[in-house]
């Protein structure tokens, strides 16, 4: 991060204080080049919520998502704490702070939450609103993680 003294040396110390450092001192929308590019979209009462960036975005059917959180590792070097959200999670702050993302679909990003057998939620994000649909349909899936300051 620009203008920040010895960052390289306060980044080697660990995961989880560099994440706090960010989530701290960076603003909303600010791009975390350390971390493949993801980016803060919202804190609140202490958390973080960060969103992985579009290169780990993936297309894929419900039962597929985890591919993103797989992508998101890949991208980040974060090997926890990556999840697909659920249908209130992806709501809020997913999709009320979609304006903080680095870019994202305009059609549907699946949710984690299941609505029955074969159907789970998905949001559309040219409106906010969920669906359920059958589980083989293929949608938008991106990671979110969430980090303590």
């Amino acid at each position: 991060m620009a203008g920040v003294v010895g960052f390289t040396d306060f980044w080697i110390y660990g995961e989880s204080r560099g994440l706090k450092y960010f989530a701290e001192s960076c603003s909303l929308g600010a791009c975390i080049p350390q971390l493949g590019g993801s980016r803060i979209i919202c804190k609140n009462g202490g958390i973080a919520w960060l969103v992985a960036p579009i290169s780990t975005e993936v297309s894929r059917t419900w039962y597929c998502r985890e591919d993103a959180v797989t992508r998101a590792i890949a991208v980040t070097s974060l090997t926890t704490g990556w999840f697909v959200p659920t249908l209130g999670q992806l709501q809020n702050p997913g999709y009320l702070c979609r304006s903080f993302w680095d870019s994202y679909s305009s059609t549907l990003y699946w949710s984690s939450t299941e609505t029955f057998a074969n159907g789970a939620y998905f949001v559309y994000f040219t409106n906010g609103t969920a669906y359920g649909t059958n589980k083989t349909y293929t949608g938008c899936v991106r990671a979110f993680r969430c980090v303590t300051y």
